[in-house]
């Protein structure tokens, strides 16, 4: 009877390692590329098909915004609205994200993805910029910040990675194809807790989704794959050329950077000029829960200054 019992319980193992290895490792890639519907437009740059959406007068002052990991032109669309009236707004998804172009032997470094934004700039005309980036953006930013100074206006820091090298453990071969399903224990597991001060005041499951969804397309999981050997290959921030106005948004409740006490010092350290905003009620996708702080700060950040009277006064807004 014990051995019957024993070899049930071997079984019914098996069975759920069975179904636990299929659900990591199969795949939700079941879109092409070519074939994604997409909310904007492509820009060839360098070879690489780069997916951007814009908005307002191509006069205007831009605007130009880096999502982070995960992240998309998605994660801008409050601030496409409140800025498009008074300034050329342009998000673009980096490489390998969102609705760009996915090659299999890209530079998926941050100084490689940098690179490549300084180029959408190139193609679309902007010669001179403020640069928003979010979380793993603001690591991007950073870096087209030190590259080419005289093209950056402003820097806003948006819940931001410190810019530090990232220390990645070398690449087990057996973990990439598990790089499905830990991909999605990431993004549906307590997504609302990690994500937002209060979930309960989101539509977190629509957030959510549309998040997700681009991870549909054919190499999404060969970026991530890619960016673990690339991004430890990053040269460190030259801090030194960075040296225009910069704003930093910081959570109330920062989730998903770990330790962000250090992350916010580091920043502090190498960019004592900046001016440091907290924005209360909100968690790492503050400009998606609090965009109306965010959006106030922002404006007052970028108003022009103005000649009064001998002295240099801030423009009303």
């Amino acid at each position: 009877m014990k051995n019957l019992i024993a070899f049930v319980l071997a079984i019914l193992s098996a069975i759920l390692a069975f179904i636990t290895l299929r659900w990591l490792t199969k795949s939700r890639e079941d879109i092409d590329w070519q074939d994604a519907a997409r909310p904007g437009r492509l820009l060839d740059v360098d070879g690489v098909s780069l997916h951007y959406v814009e908005a307002g007068p191509a006069k205007k002052p831009a605007l130009f915004m880096v999502h982070g990991f995960g992240g998309h032109t998605f994660s801008f669309r409050r601030q496409m609205e409140a800025f498009s009236k008074d300034y050329r707004c342009v998000a673009v998804d980096l490489m390998g994200f969102g609705y760009s172009a996915r090659p299999a032997d890209g530079d998926y470094s941050l100084t490689g993805q940098a690179t490549l934004m300084l180029g959408a700039m190139d193609r679309l005309g902007i010669e001179r910029a403020t640069l928003l980036g979010h979380s793993m953006g603001g690591a991007v930013v950073m870096r087209m910040a030190a590259a080419a100074p005289e093209r950056v206006e402003r820097l806003v820091l948006a819940a931001s990675v410190s810019g530090q090298r990232v220390p990645l453990a070398p690449r087990p071969g057996f973990i990439r194809p598990l790089l499905p399903g830990l991909s999605r224990l990431i993004m549906v597991r307590d997504f609302g807790r990690k994500m937002f001060y209060d979930p309960s005041a989101m539509d977190v499951e629509t957030i959510r989704a549309t998040y997700m969804e681009p991870a549909r397309l054919h190499g999404s999981m060969n970026t991530i794959w890619q960016m673990w050997g690339d991004v430890p290959h990053d040269p460190p921030i030259d801090y030194d050329r960075v040296t225009m106005p910069t704003l930093v948004l910081v959570a109330e409740k920062e989730r998903v950077i770990p330790f962000y006490s250090r992350t916010l010092a580091h920043i502090r350290a190498n960019l004592p000029h900046a001016q440091i905003e907290p924005v209360e009620r909100t968690g790492h996708l503050l400009l998606e829960e609090n965009p109306a702080r965010c959006n106030e700060l922002i404006r007052a950040f970028m108003a022009p200054a103005k000649k009064a009277k001998g002295r240099e006064v801030v423009a009303a807004t």
